[in-house]
């Protein structure tokens, strides 16, 4: 009998399953790689919520953790996760007196720069840009092909759709296919609301798409630009541009809708020439009141769920991972703004 299943595999089956390789606990990934967000993710780290210059939940304490993580499971990999500024580029007088004002604060003083540098040229806007410190890059999606391959060669990962009616749970394991567990995670993003132990989670769609464009002449291989949306260097000078969010055509499929409103973004913020090489979509988990939900099933006690990241996955699912591990393993209580409980009267 091994101690863990988890079911999906994008940015929470990645970190918990390597909390257990950390702590030598046993597991079986299942995933078919049906949720792309993680994998079509920016993979930017930041702690800042540059649209009102404000530190993201918990940001400070998550940073620490997730710099840690994604050392020790990039390592000797660094070109995986790397150090790269964001430098936001200013709408307006009023946008640059804002971040000054930030800047002072106690709290953004460690992350925001005072010190105001002139934009690229091949920006078109006319303001300076402010300097984001303490932001990294990480290529999500290799580390989720890496990892992949790491789990197959050691026969600890299925690539396969989860059939819920296979699943046996009794009081002390979890049966499924004929291999025993102790206890079973679902890490299945957006893939939720097929799961007819959890679909009752207010866990909502939110697509994401980007689009991928060529410009030699913008020079901009070591640094991330942030305007509207996020431009975000990916090697050989092209480049994502994005997010979008969409409440409609929850798949993983580009629309033409998103492309046609990127391009017109991009275009009135460049003034060099760029071509647009690919486009990519993904559905991310997103909740109500905005933070994950972790948690034990309220019937089934070895049955737990790790989901809802969001945007904000790659800064906060590292903690969180850990957290959940602990809860299970030494019973610790979680923190109540992201304990499954907040939401048990809908399944009440």
């Amino acid at each position: 009998m091994k101690d863990f299943l988890i079911v999906g595999f994008g940015i929470a089956g990645l970190t918990f399953s390597n909390r257990l390789q950390q702590n030598n606990l046993s597991f079986d990934v299942i995933s078919d790689s049906s949720q792309k967000s993680s994998r079509v993710a920016g993979g930017v780290l930041n702690p800042v919520a540059l649209k009102r210059y404000k530190l993201a939940w918990n940001a400070d304490s998550f940073l620490r953790e997730a710099i840690s993580f994604y050392k020790s499971i990039t390592y000797p990999s660094t070109s995986d996760f790397e150090p790269v500024p964001i430098h936001k580029i200013f709408s307006s007088i009023q946008d640059q007196n804002d971040w000054m004002l930030a800047s002072d604060n106690f709290q953004l003083s460690s992350f925001l720069n005072d010190e105001l540098v002139i934009n690229n040229p091949e920006i078109s806007k006319n303001y300076k840009s402010g300097i984001v410190k303490h932001t990294f890059l990480l290529d999500l999606k290799n580390i989720l092909e890496r990892k992949e391959s790491e789990f197959l060669k050691n026969s600890c990962f299925i690539k396969a759709s989860f059939d819920y009616e296979k699943i046996d749970i009794q009081n002390n394991k979890i049966t499924y296919q004929n291999n025993t567990y102790r206890y079973i995670v679902f890490c299945e993003g957006f893939g939720v609301v097929q799961n007819p132990y959890f679909n009752w989670l207010p866990i909502y769609g939110n697509k994401g798409e980007y689009i991928i464009f060529h410009a030699p002449d913008l020079n901009s291989n070591h640094t991330i630009l942030k305007s509207k949306y996020f431009i975000i260097p990916v090697g050989n000078d092209c480049y994502k541009f994005g997010a979008t969010y969409s409440r409609d055509n929850l798949n993983d499929i580009p629309t033409p809708k998103a492309r046609s409103q990127l391009k017109e973004n991009l275009s009135a913020l460049l003034n060099c020439n760029f071509e647009i090489v690919d486009q990519i979509a993904g559905v991310r988990p997103t909740v109500s009141d905005r933070k994950p939900i972790l948690g034990k099933h309220p019937k089934y006690q070895n049955m737990y769920v790790f989901n809802g990241f969001g945007s904000r996955g790659i800064i906060s699912a590292p903690s969180l991972s850990k957290d959940l591990l602990l809860h299970i393993t030494k019973n610790q209580t979680l923190d109540k703004d992201v304990d499954i409980s907040r939401f048990l009267k809908f399944y009440l």
